[in-house]
């Protein structure tokens, strides 16, 4: 629109390179439209009209490219393509169910993309690990950690945050905390998960909160200048990266494909939310959290098991899951005998609003009471 609205010095001639082009009249004598300048805005059939298109050419027969390090195509014999087709696909496990395909109309689901944007965030939780960083944070304790985990599902209550913003805070400030070089202190800690909250809401909530009410439920402790450091620092940890794959938007995609019921689905983030808190299971893949505290819900419900299509969708067999599950069921059973002051998960999920998931009976605990809260051996900080 701008060029249409520029004045046009001389509306009868246009100087281009040098020549003088004046514009012609028509029968009635009105004058013509300029011509445009651009030949990006004018009719592209234009643009081309002097050019001469062979279609007597025959196409080219070239050889597929490859990279050098790859055999030529044809010096590859039938047995070395079989055994690479093989090392790539694996078996379908359940080849007759498409749960994207089956909900193709509904844009909502953007199921021509689900199943690639998940395999890129299993992909991405790799770029993600973290270690165990007590060994090196001598002022802080998994304890510690747990309490403040507690107050920042109470701070997402007070706000009425995304769970994805809980979840992403909570993974923040765990790398943070692994990839500092300097000792933490115990007065920073609320400071580092008031912050992180303020960053991840950022990123998952249409309107995040202010400064100010971040600092209120931080009881005045700290001062806006102290939020503004501490969020560059989280900000530069994560290496400017918040597209961090979290827990519960695995939980929610494996819950979809087999078509689970919400309040199956709410104890499952019930179980999910509660391992937020202890310290034993941050170095376990997101999408195996997700999907042991899935299998855990159903057997508490004993709605299903581990089918077909869960291996297929998360790329786990009951095998791989199971052990966690038992791990996640002692620790419910635990959180209510020896950790009674964490309760506010307990008592978010205790509400006819998540259908009072938190008082279903849990499975019978193979575990002894007094065992710690711990995932598999193998699972476990190496």
């Amino acid at each position: 629109m701008l060029l249409r609205n520029r004045n046009i010095q001389n509306e009868n001639q246009n100087v281009k390179g040098g020549e003088k082009r004046t514009s012609s009249k028509g029968a009635a004598g009105d004058t013509a439209e300029p011509k445009a300048k651009r030949v990006a805005l004018t009719d592209i059939s234009k643009t081309f009209s002097n050019v001469l298109i062979d279609s007597t050419k025959k196409q080219i027969d070239q050889k597929p490219r490859l990279k050098s390090s790859l055999k030529p195509f044809d010096s590859i014999t039938e047995e070395e393509n079989e055994l690479e087709v093989k090392q790539v696909v694996k078996a379908d496990p359940c080849h007759d169910y498409d749960y994207d395909k089956e909900c193709g109309k509904d844009i909502g689901n953007v199921s021509d993309f689900a199943c690639d944007i998940f395999t890129y965030y299993k992909h991405r939780q790799s770029q993600f690990e973290i270690c165990d960083y007590l060994k090196k944070q001598r002022h802080i304790s998994g304890d510690m950690r747990a309490l403040l985990v507690n107050w920042l599902v109470n701070v997402q209550e007070q706000f009425e945050l995304n769970h994805e913003t809980l979840y992403l805070a909570v993974k923040i400030m765990d790398l943070y905390l692994a990839k500092t070089k300097g000792d933490v202190r115990r007065g920073d800690l609320q400071l580092i998960g008031g912050t992180a909250v303020f960053l991840a809401s950022k990123f998952d909530e249409r309107v995040a909160p202010l400064i100010d009410d971040i600092l209120y439920m931080c009881e005045d402790n700290y001062k806006a200048e102290q939020i503004i450091k501490m969020e560059l620092l989280l900000f530069k940890t994560v290496g400017f990266d918040l597209g961090i794959p979290i827990s519960y938007r695995f939980l929610r995609r494996f819950s979809r494909v087999i078509k689970l019921e919400m309040p199956a689905l709410t104890l499952a983030r019930y179980i999910l939310e509660t391992s937020l808190m202890f310290y034993q299971f941050v170095g376990i893949k997101d999408d195996l959290m997700a999907s042991a505290s899935l299998l855990l819900a159903l057997r508490m419900k004993n709605i299903g098991d581990w089918d077909a299509r869960l291996v297929k969708y998360t790329g786990y067999t009951v095998d791989e899951v199971e052990p966690l599950m038992k791990s996640l069921n002692h620790m419910i059973v635990k959180r209510r005998a020896d950790y009674e002051r964490l309760d506010t998960i307990y008592n978010k999920y205790s509400h006819e609003i998540f259908f009072e998931v938190a008082k279903v009976p849990s499975l019978h605990d193979e575990f002894p009471l007094g065992d710690p809260i711990a995932p598999p051996k193998n699972l476990s900080f190496q």
